[in-house]
C-alpha cells in the first residue's frame, strides 16, 4: 500500500481562472477528438500536456489535524517552488468526515517526477510513513493526461466533483464525443463552472477520470445545480441512459479546504 501511495501525490495553483484560455482549450479538445477519437487519449502527445494526479485519502479521525497541516505545507511549497506544478487542490467530502481528495496537475509526467524528488515531498513521505490512514479503506490514486491546455490555476473556494467513468469499448467514440460537448458547454456557457478537466487513465484503457469545480452560493453548489440544468448536461444524461458503462460510475463530491 505504501509503495503504491508514494508513487503518486500532489499539486492548487496560481493565476486566475482565465476563461478565454479555457474556451480555447475546449476547442483544442474538439479538434483532437475529430481526428483521433478512437485513440487512447493518454497515449497521444503526452509531452508537455497536463499530467493529472487524483487521490482519495481516508484519514484516521485522530490524525485529521496532522494530515491537514502536512498536506497544506506540501501544497504551498509545491506551488511556490516548482515551475512545472500547475494546480494542487485539497478538499474534504461533503458527506463523509475525514475523507479527503486531491487533484494535482503538472507539466508532463516529468513535472510530477520532479515533484517527488523535492524536499517537501520527502517531508510528506515521512507523514505517509506514520500510518495516518484508516485501515479499512486504503487510499486510491489515479493518473491521467488532461484534455486541456497547460494552465496555472489559483486555489478558489469551490464545490468539486471527482468522477470515474468506464464506457464499454464499443461506445468509446460516442462517449468521447458526448464528453467533449459537455466540456465545451461547461466552459463556454456556464459562468459558475470554474473547471471541467478530464482524461483517460494512463494504466487502464476506457477508464476516464474527471475533476470539476463550481462556484456560487452554498459553497459552490449553486454552480453545480446550474450545470445539471444545462442543455449539454441533458445530452449527457440521454447518453448515460443507454447503458453505456462496463462498470458502475463513481461520483464523489467535496469542497476545497
Amino acid at each position: 500500500l505504501r509503495a503504491n501511495f508514494s508513487s503518486s501525490l500532489l499539486a492548487p495553483a496560481f493565476a486566475g481562472v482565465a476563461r478565454q484560455r479555457r474556451v480555447r482549450g475546449a476547442r483544442d479538445a474538439v479538434t483532437r477528438m475529430s481526428s483521433a477519437s478512437d485513440l487512447p487519449y493518454s497515449a497521444a502527445a503526452s509531452t508537455g500536456r497536463p499530467y493529472c494526479v487524483q487521490a482519495i485519502l481516508p484519514v484516521k479521525p485522530e490524525r485529521r489535524d496532522d494530515f491537514i497541516a502536512a498536506i497544506q505545507a506540501d501544497q504551498e511549497a509545491t506551488l511556490k517552488t516548482e515551475p512545472k506544478a500547475l494546480q494542487f487542490v485539497v478538499g474534504e467530502s461533503t458527506t463523509d468526515a475525514n475523507i479527503f481528495f486531491l487533484h494535482e496537475e503538472y507539466i508532463g509526467e516529468e513535472g510530477f517526477k520532479e515533484h517527488k524528488a523535492s524536499p517537501h515531498f520527502a517531508q510528506w513521505q515521512q507523514f505517509l510513513d506514520s500510518d495516518p490512514f484508516a485501515p479499512d479503506r486504503p487510499p486510491v490514486i489515479d493518473f491521467f493526461y488532461g484534455e486541456h491546455e497547460v494552465l496555472k490555476r489559483g486555489n478558489i473556494p469551490a464545490f468539486c466533483l471527482k468522477v470515474d467513468l468506464h464506457p464499454k469499448p464499443e461506445v468509446r467514440s460516442e462517449f468521447i464525443a458526448c464528453i467533449v460537448n459537455n466540456k465545451a458547454g461547461s466552459d463556454n456557457d456556464e459562468p459558475l463552472c470554474a473547471q471541467y478537466t478530464w482524461g483517460e487513465s494512463t494504466s487502464t484503457p476506457n477508464t476516464f477520470h474527471f475533476h470539476e469545480e463550481y462556484l456560487g452560493e452554498d459553497g459552490g453548489k449553486e454552480g453545480f445545480d446550474a450545470h445539471t440544468k444545462a442543455p449539454h448536461f441533458a445530452a449527457w444524461e440521454k447518453f448515460a441512459a443507454t447503458d453505456p458503462f462496463a462498470k458502475e460510475p463513481a461520483v464523489y463530491f467535496f469542497r476545497t479546504l
